[in-house]
């Protein structure tokens, strides 16, 4: 008798002994993970329990420490995992501000559908930074951190729900967030679901790209992704600053996708 990994490796049992199994999840080729660092590990784990400053300072040592190791031995590998730890750093130190800063000034003296768009916004970019976190700590951990998820789908769904008391109805770039954060939470009906409130008119919404290409990658929709991103990166109205793109790229979104030459052109 023999038990199948995650990995599809079989493992031998032995009758009358018990065996735990831990399994991980298969999360792709993140650029993080090319070369082993225990500062950046410990940054994820922080992340993983939301202690923002401390995986800030993690995230620091982490990309020090490879950029001295860059000195001597340069590699394509060491430059891609530097900048992963200083764009995880300021997303950390990101969630760290807006965590010290509290819910903020009431706004009461704003009209009530522009507080509530106001909230919309705030839910939403609190939403988005936090999926960012669940899949750059997804991969480096190899599993969802449950607290993480959480946070980041009551921030979207509240989002989503302040939309919808709005003049503005449905939003697309809240549906896209949660369908790419229920798929990779193990949910991808309810993924599909919110992919499907978009209007005919969203779906090829050059705007909307990005954050199709990112549902599309969590449901293991690997073409769709490719197309989607082809659209951002190719067919923009206005040309992506080379910032805009080093960001989308460093995004563990695609780790999947990592490898493919039609993926790797799209941001040579």
């Amino acid at each position: 008798m023999s038990l199948l990994c995650a990995a599809g490796v079989a493992i031998p049992a032995t009758p009358g002994r018990t065996i735990t199994a831990v399994a991980a999840e298969e999360v792709g080729a993140p650029l993080e993970l090319a070369v082993p660092s225990d500062a950046y590990a410990r940054a994820a784990a922080a992340d993983a329990e939301m202690r923002w400053d401390d995986a800030r300072a993690l995230y620091r040592q982490a990309a020090d420490a490879w950029s001295a190791l860059e000195h001597t031995r340069p590699s394509r590998a060491l430059e891609s995992a530097i900048a992963k730890a200083e764009h995880e750093m300021l997303l950390s130190q990101a969630l760290s501000s807006r965590s010290h800063a509290g819910g903020g000034p009431p706004f009461t003296h704003l009209p009530d559908e522009a507080r509530r768009a106001f909230l919309r916004r705030q839910s939403m970019e609190e939403g988005r930074l936090l999926r960012l976190k669940m899949m750059a700590t997804r991969a480096a951990l190899g599993r969802v951190p449950p607290e993480l998820y959480t946070r980041a789908r009551t921030e979207l769904e509240a989002a989503r729900a302040a939309a919808a008391r709005t003049r503005e109805g449905a939003d697309a770039e809240i549906a896209l967030q949660l369908c790419a954060l229920y798929a990779v939470g193990g949910d991808p009906a309810a993924a599909r679901l919110a992919r499907a409130q978009l209007t005919r008119a969203e779906r090829t919404d050059p705007s909307n790209s990005q954050g199709r290409a990112a549902c599309a990658a969590a449901l293991g929709d690997g073409p769709a992704a490719l197309a989607a991103l082809e659209s951002f990166v190719l067919r923009s109205p206005i040309p992506r600053p080379d910032s805009v793109l080093r960001d989308v790229y460093l995004a563990n979104d695609w780790d999947h996708l990592r490898g493919d030459p039609r993926f790797e052109s799209l941001f040579r």
